[in-house]
């Protein structure tokens, strides 16, 4: 008998443990850096993994609502509430915010600089399909400056291929958002935020899938974006 109970015990330490739950989680491809890091936190709390799928608000949608596969969504609320995904669950992570980020050696002082003679080209996100290019285009609306800057404008698909150009020094400025400003800050002139009430308030949110196989996976990490150490993770991403 007890060698039985000593095989067993033998056979149960070389079995790695049940895999932890593995939810996963769609995000903007702009809060990659956050989402890397509040995962990583989660993980390290509960032993739950996060598998990450990143892109722009349009695709990661598409996905949630086609691959059966999603568990959670994170990005901006009004995107969030048109795309009508089937949700049980929403929670607010932060508030997201539109800056214009600038390659080394130059500077940007106010809106008129988007109009010198020597500013060639500015990046934006999609303006269809990015939360931030919507802000962009919606700021330099308010400003009253779109008609003059629109020939220089480049837009591409998500915020980080925005971000790309300015680090390259491909563009004279790029509308980004601050998360990933921040993430990039050591490859580029700098970042300033631009006037929130020039563009529609960003709320960034998480949503539950309504056809989630974790639902109490679910519930933990909404749990853990509750605690001091997740809101201290957000707050370092400019939320």
């Amino acid at each position: 008998m007890k060698k039985i109970i000593l095989l067993l015990l033998l056979l149960a330490l070389s079995i790695p443990a049940a895999a932890q739950a593995k939810i996963v989680i769609a995000s903007g491809a702009g809060y990659r850096s956050l989402v890397d890091k509040i995962a990583d936190a989660y993980t390290a709390k509960t032993g739950n993994e996060v598998e990450r799928i990143y892109g722009n608000m349009a695709r990661v949608t598409a996905q949630a609502k086609n691959s059966g596969t999603v568990d959670m969504v994170l990005g901006d609320k009004s995107f969030l509430d048109k795309s009508k995904l089937d949700c049980c669950a929403q929670q607010k992570v932060g508030r997201g915010k539109l800056v214009i980020a600038f390659p080394k050696g130059s500077k940007f002082t106010g809106v008129d600089d988007l109009l010198a003679a020597d500013v060639k080209r500015i990046a934006l996100p999609d303006t269809k399909r990015a939360i931030y290019g919507k802000a962009a285009m919606q700021y330099l609306h308010t400003k009253g400056v779109f008609d003059k800057v629109e020939p220089k404008l480049l837009m591409v698909a998500t915020v980080p291929q925005s971000a790309s150009y300015v680090v390259a020094g491909e563009v004279d400025y790029a509308f980004i958002n601050m998360t990933h400003a921040r993430k990039i800050k050591n490859s580029i002139g700098g970042f300033v935020v631009v006037d929130e009430s020039a563009y529609t308030p960003i709320t960034i949110i998480v949503e539950q899938m309504s056809q989630s196989t974790h639902p109490e996976e679910c519930v933990q990490f909404m749990d853990f974006l509750k605690t001091d150490a997740a809101r201290k993770i957000v707050a370092a991403h400019g939320m």
